[in-house]
């Protein structure tokens, strides 16, 4: 009853304070973060180990176990499954829902740094990652080329270099991914019959190939007033460059009779090198400018297409970032040429945005339909203005607090608050018709 009576006895400090609840409101429903889901912190962590060109059995032995035998001892954790597959090693830490994650990711780490030096040599760096379900690309395009000579491998270049890398600088954008089209690789196809007629073994070519692809530091030259960096360049420019690699030497008395008659041969048909003393790429293997092998394919409506997956990142406004993602894709345009084509094939902020106006639809509606229904119950205007307006004044201070308390609005939070509204024009009603009933039965 205190309540009541301060409310009436002090209007203008209760009509300040819901003008105030109001202000907070609107303000914060302009600054809160917009999402389809809410962020969910999921009790897993999954390490991902690239082993390239291995088969499932050795990544099992070699990567899998040895990572499984050191994450078992991380506290807390409840279940360990692992996938081995070819190329790939993935191992699955699954922890109790009060685990914080953050904490289980850095002792997985700190185990996991134990064992580095018994995973073999070729694999990569292993990679701790959390694990969400909602995390998902919140827009997808599609870049197409309206010439026909515009080939595939061209395509995604141009994509690659104008639009990726500029749609990555976007304040919002953690990645985005490009899938389809043709990569471009340099193929480097031995001829065996000629590797073993030299006796050079293959991983004397691969060692080779690496060591001249490179730009080396050379020192420094220091004169009076200037100190010069010196550095080799010896990065591979053109396809001819890979061709003149030396890989091995003909030292005299290591051939036989027929190597010499065999260099002699092809000698006059000049398909080796005329410098008989190096052996040079060129001499064993064929190199071809080519394109990878396709792995996947990327179409839109029925034609071969380039698609970028856009992520965002974790605290930021998937509205906001997706309106600046397409302001820059709206500037890129006048830059690139006039063939290319881009389209717009899912956006996250689509189904946000309607949410939003769902509930914003449903709370004016049933704000009117509660005025008709209580002023042909009570003949009361004021008094049914009064139960209505609870409905804004409710949904502006619940946004309030949800700007403080870090929540974000999406499906789950709209639903909520659409149940709250409901339940709170209940309760309204209940109170109102409680004080009616007592004004006709002539009390204060």
């Amino acid at each position: 009853m205190d309540l009541a009576r301060f409310s009436v006895e002090r209007p203008v400090t209760v009509m300040m304070v819901v003008s105030g609840f109001m202000i907070f409101g609107v303000v914060s429903l302009f600054l809160l973060p917009q999402e389809l889901f809410p962020q969910i912190v999921y009790p897993q962590l999954t390490v991902v180990t690239p082993y390239e060109n291995a088969a499932p059995e050795e990544i099992e032995t070699l990567v899998t176990k040895p990572i499984e035998e050191a994450i078992g001892t991380v506290s807390g954790v409840k279940r360990i499954t692992s996938i081995s597959k070819e190329g790939l090693s993935l191992v699955i830490a699954e922890f109790g829902w009060n685990q914080n994650i953050n904490f289980a990711a850095l002792g997985m780490r700190e185990k996991i740094d134990l064992i580095k030096e018994r995973l073999p040599r070729e694999a990569e760096e292993p990679i701790v990652l959390p694990f969400n379900p909602f995390d998902k690309p919140i827009l997808i395009l599609s870049v197409t080329s309206s010439k026909e000579d515009r080939s595939l491998l061209n395509l995604r270049v141009l994509v690659k270099r104008m639009i990726k890398d500029e749609v990555e600088k976007v304040e919002g954008v953690a990645s985005a991914t490009i899938s389809g089209g043709l990569e471009r690789e340099i193929q480097v196809d031995i001829n065996q019959n000629k590797l073993q007629a030299r006796r050079i073994p293959i991983l004397d070519i691969s060692k080779a190939v690496s060591n001249a692809n490179l730009n080396y530091p050379a020192g420094t030259i220091k004169e009076s007033f200037y100190e010069y960096l010196i550095r080799t360049l010896g990065e591979f420019d053109k396809v001819q460059d890979i061709e003149d690699v030396v890989i091995g030497s003909n030292y005299p008395g290591v051939q036989d009779e027929n190597y010499q008659q065999e260099q002699q041969q092809q000698a006059r048909k000049g398909s080796i090198s005329r410098d008989k003393n190096l052996i040079y790429l060129k001499d064993v293997a064929n190199i071809t400018d080519g394109v990878k092998e396709r792995t996947s394919y990327s179409r839109y409506n029925g034609k071969e297409n380039i698609s970028i997956a856009i992520q965002k990142q974790a605290l930021g406004n998937t509205i906001k970032t997706i309106e600046r993602v397409k302001k820059k894709i709206s500037d890129l345009k006048a830059d690139l040429p006039k063939d290319i084509n881009i389209a717009v094939v899912y956006d996250q902020s689509t189904f946000i945005k309607e949410s939003i106006n769902g509930v914003a639809d449903a709370a004016w509606q049933g704000g009117i339909i509660v005025f008709f229904i209580l002023l042909y119950f009570l003949r009361d205007f004021w008094t049914s203005f009064v139960v209505t307006l609870t409905i804004p004044v409710s949904i502006m201070a619940t946004f309030a607090l949800m700007y403080f308390s870090n929540v974000s609005l999406n499906m789950m939070s709209l639903g909520g608050l659409a149940f709250g509204v409901g339940s709170l024009v209940d309760c309204a009603i209940v109170v109102v018709e409680n004080i009616f009933r007592h004004i006709q039965m002539g009390e204060d």
